[in-house]
């Protein structure tokens, strides 16, 4: 869980960084599909992370339940996954 954590977060910086440039050059086609392609993979990622914490939590904590915890609750959920490790 600890590696899907990386990959989400790494996934944000990378689709973060690919909106900002998208954002100062808008009529670039390139820019464009280079935010397309990291905001596709940062929500592959979330979604499993999302899917193991349900999986560790053997179903107790429902999916929508993950997907907050990993929105609001990321200082916790870094603290759970660290203690568990």
């Amino acid at each position: 869980m600890k590696e899907l954590l990386k990959r989400l977060e790494a996934a944000e910086k990378k689709a973060n960084e690919a909106d900002a440039a998208f954002e100062a050059n808008p009529e670039s086609e390139e820019l464009e599909k280079a935010f397309d392609e990291a905001y596709k993979a940062e929500f592959e990622a979330f979604e499993a992370l999302a899917d193991e914490i349900v999986k560790a939590s053997n179903g107790q904590i429902e999916k929508a339940t993950a997907a907050t915890m990993i929105r609001a609750k990321r200082s916790e959920l870094k603290a759970l996954i660290e203690a568990a490790a």
